[in-house]
């Protein structure tokens, strides 16, 4: 599984960057991701660097480097996922068109949810509580998937 920034950084500031080991065994992303979620004195900073240091989380340069007309990090992940055949944890609108334009599987930062929850990593009610924890730390999700989503948990 190749992973953009979103779900790093926002999955550690709320100490459930476990999830993705959990579900997922190696995480694999591009140096410009590491540049962008390893900023000392950041929320999270410890429990990626820890990841990345532990060797859960790999850090690989893509052979190509396609530019996209999106920023380092999302282009850097989507030529990763393509070159690597993998599915891609993306969040941002415009990164997710675009590797869906390329045939790769996207998955969203709330999916990483409900995939730990359909496995019984997690509980109904700590789903629940994440989802809530990621918007009260700016992960945004707009009122109606908000209420799709909460419809799945019900």
């Amino acid at each position: 599984m190749i992973s953009d920034a979103t779900a790093l950084i926002c999955l550690s500031k709320i100490n459930k960057l476990d999830l993705l080991k959990k579900l997922y065994s190696i995480i694999t992303t591009p140096p410009a991701v590491k540049e962008e979620v390893l900023v000392e004195g950041k929320d999270g900073y410890l429990s990626i660097y820890r990841a990345i240091k532990s060797g859960w989380i790999k850090v690989v340069s893509p052979k190509k480097k396609t530019k996209l007309g999106l920023g380092a990090g999302e282009n850097q992940a989507i030529n990763l996922a393509i070159e690597r055949k993998e599915s891609i944890i993306l969040d941002d609108a415009f990164a997710v068109k675009a590797a869906r334009a390329f045939n790769l599987q996207v998955i969203r930062t709330t999916t990483v949810i409900f995939t730990a929850l359909k496995k019984n990593i997690i509980t109904k009610s700590e789903a629940l509580e994440i989802l809530n924890q990621l918007i009260e730390i700016g992960y945004y999700i707009s009122t109606k998937e908000y209420a799709a989503l909460m419809f799945k948990l019900k």
